[in-house]
């Protein structure tokens, strides 16, 4: 970590301030990369092309702080270089992480909750004292909700989150406290920490999106089956995080996107139940195409209260061609990707037009029966729904059937007529019959491949 941390020191001093990108302001995830003193021209032109308004660096709470009150002067001489080179303006998130032994009982794990979490406090405060006025945001431990990084249980996290939260108060009172990054947008974790009394304890939440083996545009999205809430794993999951915070009552408060990013790595997928089954990677084009289209969905109105969203991460870890070392917008040997340029755009605002992803509902017409129609025996029911846009991938995925709000039927791919786009399909409907006299609501529900729903509805009368 000292090693990159010097090396980017050098190459910041240059760097411009960027421009919110419409909304959420650009960032850059700075740490996985060791800089030899010959990249270090190289690397100072090139960050400054990118203007990153914020820079994310992580700090090992275990090699700072080795031994119980003793501090690495050396490390933290690093960190305030790199931050003074940074240009008047440019904002620092600093996430700390990794429990010393000394605090955690004698693990050698850094994922293990300090025993005391007083023990935490003292160090955010001298931290906080050390680093000033330089850091912009604590975000308070990484991925807490994922046994890599954290052992304890949400209601030991919440526990540690409040006592770091008044340790950085109290030594700076203008520097915000920001709730680890979550792990895939995961909502269900978040509300666990506010069953365990964490609300008030926060500034912000971070959320992960850099999820390992995704294929997917973050113009892509899916709801939660029967509901309205997007699920965690689509990029825009971040929406249901922040339904989350406002059902309790913080919905004033900002999500910062501390890692979003997709690999560029050519080998198949080797984690979950997709391991061997898909790509592990994305293509370089498209890894600059995601890119912009991630920041042209926070440039949309609706998304105003994510603060910012930093690309994870700036320069690959190693030159293996594997998942986690290719999310870089440079290759170790500095090399740029497609996406270095696409970044580097976002400082000027969004160059993309148009909406984020499709939430208009499929177009759907009832065919048959007409409005107001009489019948007696068997009745003829058709229908047909229409994808409503041009997103790519956009697909009709099902047409329901029902009479008086109970289903009759389900027209699918499968089973009825499909092609670009369309889904129609008509029954003669023998159960009409058994229907009694008088006026029934006959009504069509077409959901698309995103979830989104369009109904249409008609009137019959059985005589």
């Amino acid at each position: 970590m000292r090693a990159a941390v010097l090396a980017f020191a050098t190459l910041a001093m240059t760097a411009a301030l960027a421009a919110p990108a419409g909304g959420a302001e650009t960032g850059l995830n700075v740490a996985g990369f060791l800089a030899t003193p010959a990249q270090n021209a190289k690397l100072e032109s090139l960050v400054d092309q990118l203007h990153p308004g914020w820079i994310r660096v992580f700090l090992n709470w275990s090699q700072t702080e080795p031994a119980a009150g003793s501090y690495n002067a050396a490390q933290l001489a690093d960190y305030k270089a790199f931050f003074a080179a940074l240009p008047a303006g440019t904002k620092v998130d600093v996430d700390v992480v990794g429990s010393p032994a000394w605090a955690n009982g004698g693990s050698s794990s850094i994922a293990t909750p300090p025993v005391n979490d007083q023990s935490f406090a003292g160090f955010m405060n001298y931290l906080t004292n050390a680093l000033g006025t330089s850091v912009t945001a604590y975000e308070i431990w990484n991925e807490p909700d994922d046994a890599t990084w954290w052992t304890g249980s949400a209601a030991q996290y919440a526990s540690l989150l409040k006592a770091a939260y008044g340790a950085v108060k109290s030594a700076n009172p203008n520097a915000s406290v920001i709730l680890g990054g979550l792990t895939a947008n995961d909502y269900p974790y978040l509300q666990q920490l506010y069953g365990d009394s964490a609300g008030g304890s926060f500034n912000g939440v971070a959320v992960h999106t850099d999820d390992a083996c995704s294929l997917t545009s973050p113009y892509a999205f899916a709801y939660n089956p029967g509901t309205q809430a997007i699920n965690r794993w689509s990029f825009l999951g971040f929406s249901t995080v922040h339904s989350v915070m406002a059902a309790n009552g913080d919905a004033a408060l900002p999500i910062y996107i501390t890692e979003f990013g997709w690999s560029t790595t050519s080998t198949t997928c080797d984690s979950g139940a997709s391991a061997g089954k898909k790509p592990g990677g994305v293509s370089d084009k498209t890894q600059a195409l995601y890119l912009e289209q991630a920041y042209n969905c926070l440039a949309q109105p609706a998304y105003s209260y994510v603060a910012a969203a930093m690309w994870f991460d700036m320069v690959d870890f190693a030159p293996q061609n594997n998942i986690y070392d290719r999310y870089g917008l440079l290759s170790t040997s500095l090399q740029k990707r497609t996406s270095f340029a696409a970044f580097a755009k976002e400082a000027s605002g969004d160059p993309l037009s148009g909406t984020c992803g499709n939430f208009a509902g499929p177009r759907i017409h009832l065919e048959n029966p007409t409005n107001g129609e009489r019948y007696r025996g068997r009745l003829m029911l058709r229908v047909t729904a229409t994808v409503n846009g041009k997103a790519r991938g956009d697909k009709i995925s099902q047409i329901a059937l029902q009479d008086d709000g109970k289903t009759i039927l389900n027209f699918n791919r499968i089973d009825a007529h499909y092609a670009h786009g369309k889904l129609s399909g008509e029954i003669n409907w023998l159960g009409a019959r058994s229907l009694s006299p008088g006026p029934h609501t006959i009504t069509a529900v077409a959901t698309n491949a995103n979830g989104v729903k369009s109904t249409a509805s008609v009137t019959v009368i059985h005589v």
